[in-house]
């Protein structure tokens, strides 16, 4: 009687443990083929609600959504990296079993590059209005460590804001959202956008 309660106890052990062990799958792993593109988008910081920070746009083969790359692995760190070109890449994708709270449950890793094709070949000028948002941020790009000021920006037409650090002739202050005709210079070759204020065209104190 007393071997059997010893015994019973050690196969009910063994069974949840089995058990456990089959609910807990592991990390998934998968190489993948990536486009980068020639411009990059920005994201906020975790904790943070004014400190924003440059990344690469992605999206994976035969996905049309492009995204921002917040959770790429350190190897993408030192991708080099150049504006105004599109990049074919290879990575691995691991989807994680147990991710850290509040983090993405997948993980980008750069192997290598496939192709780079300038896509952004001549310079180019236009007159366009932008609407530049009440408070500057702050921004650490992708080149730079140290933090910058910067603006939140919409371009007329677009469904997406920019962060710019400079808009060329402009005198901001704080609490007034603008509405302003510039004329965006794009440089090819280094890869640049300016902008340069040439009328206020609305100032509403906010």
């Amino acid at each position: 009687m007393k071997k059997l309660n010893l015994i019973l106890p050690c196969i009910l052990a063994i069974l949840f443990f089995s058990a456990c062990s089959n609910d807990e799958k592991g990390d998934v792993q998968k190489t993948i083929e990536m486009t980068i593109y020639s411009d990059t988008g920005f994201a906020g910081y975790f904790m943070s609600d004014n400190l924003y920070g440059e990344f690469l746009l992605f999206s994976e083969e035969g996905n049309k959504n492009v995204n921002v790359l917040t959770s790429g692995g350190s190897s993408f760190d030192d991708f080099d990296y150049e504006k105004g070109y599109q990049y074919k890449v290879k990575a691995r994708k691991t989807t994680l079993a147990n991710p850290p709270q509040d983090a993405s449950s997948i993980v980008y890793d750069y192997l290598e590059t496939i192709s780079k094709k300038k896509v952004v070949t001549e310079n180019s000028e236009q007159q366009i209005e932008i609407e530049v948002g009440p408070k500057k941020v702050g921004y650490i790009a992708r080149s730079q460590n140290g933090r910058q000021e910067a603006f939140f920006i919409k371009e007329n037409g677009a469904e997406n804001t920019k962060i710019v650090t400079a808009i060329d002739n402009f005198n901001f202050e704080e609490g007034n959202r603008y509405k302003l005709k510039v004329k965006k210079v794009i440089q090819a070759e280094p890869y640049t956008v300016k902008y340069i204020l040439i009328e206020v065209v609305s100032k509403v104190k906010i």
